[in-house]
């Protein structure tokens, strides 16, 4: 592939991934809850022992809470800098991914999966999202990817990346991350019958160099916090998690089949078109390279279906062979991508628009620019047009087209979207009235406390204390925000979300003065007869 063509790619993607991330608000409630955590790291000095609200705080391991606090070392507690390193770190992904494919077949097909990629709707909402999956995205797909490779060529350095990435991938997010992946390894090899390659896989030395990764973190926890640490860690957070579902009306059957759907737009419709030309060619023989990526694809795939608790980014792992297939095929099917495939990305992004438009005209989303998004459908799709009168790549096409829309999407919908999931006015508003500790009815922001240096203590009644107390093996045991009792109220200062204000105002016995507000939020005060 000519260099202009690479260059172009990462430029495109280092905008898409970075821009408007200082316009991006910290959301409640999963956002706000990493980005406090690291913002406490970094004001505590405690850089082992993650803590939220002045509590020790087990839900995920250290790796991302690192990174994070980092960020805000080098750019101070900002937006920018909550998105740096998942916005990094999705680069880092497709990068990965452009290599893995030029490695595995050629420089076309690389460049052909680095597209489908970067374009992929996934991808793009991870990428700009304060969570750890695109982490766990370049670490796991890093630990299969160099497995395969050390597989098939014997290269001990291969192995070596593999273990090292593995140990990664447990300090990212837990025994998920070396668990599944020696899963998907374990079948692999069921599959091709080969146990030989055991022999050459470095194991112990490999598995010594996964160990110094991952291991030294843990035990550091449980000699610090013991059983709290391996209850809360591993009962309630990896356990509970797979077998009690947090969010029971997600956990459907179809639930991943729906998401990835999406997921991997505008490319989830090659899929069944692969299918037929696959039966239409009588069916032959799969290469041992992809059963290695199918395999890794329907197991992580089945693996979180079967789990209780589902979460739209659970199966994001699938994504990297997926677009290995995809980008693949792609670059060497060139009517794959032909006038009647066109026709399914316009009536794509056409209910993508119309999604858009419902939420504005519901009032879901307050947005003033939701003309950029058919203007950048516009531009994309004579975008489209003219790369494939100068250089003849359809498959470049639709990515630009996929980025512009993106682009658009950012600034026309993210941006307010994220202004109404985020109490950001809530915590400003805090900290000019020098509120240092407030009581809160209503849903309880977590950004708010990440925006302010404000104690936000959530007001209940007492018949909901002993359902509220956090308790081991269940997900009350994530209620770790501070309480006091409704009847017992003892702050002068009250905070009371618009839809909440009626129903504390009949309750409440005493007199209170509202003595600020963001649209959102009323901020009262006890009024004092004299």
């Amino acid at each position: 592939m000519p260099r202009k063509y690479w260059l172009m790619l990462f430029m495109a993607a280092a905008v898409l991934l970075f821009a408007g991330n200082g316009s991006l608000l910290v959301t409640d409630s999963v956002e706000s809850n990493y980005a406090l955590t690291a913002k406490e790291m970094v004001l505590s000095g405690d850089w082992l022992s993650p803590q939220i609200y002045g509590h020790y705080w087990y839900d995920k391991p250290i790796f991302f809470y690192w990174l994070t606090a980092l960020a805000y070392k080098i750019f101070g507690f900002t937006e920018f800098a909550s998105r740096f390193f998942p916005a990094l770190f999705g680069l880092g992904g497709l990068a990965l991914v452009a290599w893995g494919g030029s490695k595995l077949d050629n420089e076309r097909s690389g460049f052909c999966s680095a597209l489908v990629l970067l374009s992929s709707v996934e991808f793009f909402l991870i990428s700009k999202s304060v969570i750890t999956d695109a982490v766990l995205f370049f670490f796991f797909s890093a630990t299969l990817l160099f497995f395969y490779l050390g597989y098939r060529d014997g290269k001990a350095s291969y192995w070596y990346i593999m273990y090292a990435a593995a140990g990664f991938s447990v300090l990212t997010k837990g025994p998920i991350g070396v668990l599944l992946p020696g899963l998907i390894i374990t079948l692999f090899l069921l599959w091709q019958r080969d146990w030989r390659v055991l022999k050459r896989m470095h194991l112990a030395s490999g598995t010594l160099l996964c160990l110094a990764v991952a291991v030294p973190w843990y035990a550091e926890m449980y000699s610090l916090h013991g059983s709290d640490f391996i209850n809360t860690f591993f009962g309630t957070h990896n356990f509970l998690r797979a077998t009690v579902s947090e969010h029971p009306r997600d956990d459907v059957f179809y639930y991943y089949t729906l998401v990835n759907l999406l997921a991997l737009f505008p490319w989830s419709g090659l899929v069944p078109w692969a299918v037929y030309k696959w039966q239409q060619a009588g069916r032959p023989k799969l290469t041992e390279q992809q059963r290695f990526l199918l395999l890794w694809a329907l197991v992580v795939f089945v693996f979180f279906q079967c789990m209780a608790t589902k979460y739209i980014t659970y199966t994001y792992p699938l994504i990297f062979p997926a677009s290995l297939l995809l980008g693949d095929m792609v670059a060497s099917h060139t009517d794959s991508v032909n006038g009647g495939y066109r026709l399914f990305i316009g009536g794509g992004f056409a209910l993508l628009l119309g999604g858009a438009w419902f939420a504005v005209s519901n009032g879901l989303v307050a947005a003033e620019l939701l003309f950029l998004l058919p203007l950048a459908l516009m531009v994309g799709v004579m975008l489209d047009y003219v790369l494939r009168l100068c250089c003849n790549e359809r498959a470049l096409g639709i990515a630009a087209m996929a980025v512009f829309f993106y682009m658009a999407l950012i600034f026309s919908i993210a941006v307010p979207f994220s202004e109404q999931r985020s109490a950001k006015d809530l915590g400003e508003m805090l900290t000019v009235q020098e509120a240092r500790e407030v009581g809160l009815y209503g849903r309880y922001p977590t950004s708010a406390v990440f925006y302010s240096d404000s104690k936000i203590v959530k007001l209940m009644h007492n018949s909901e204390v002993a359902g509220y107390v956090p308790k081991d093996f269940s997900w009350t045991s994530k209620n770790v925000m501070p309480y006091a009792t409704l009847e017992a109220n003892p702050y002068d200062v009250v905070v009371v979300s618009m839809g909440s204000y009626k129903s504390f105002m009949k309750q409440s016995n005493a007199s209170w003065q509202v003595v600020d507000e963001d649209g959102q939020w009323l901020l009262l005060k006890l009024h004092r007869l004299n």
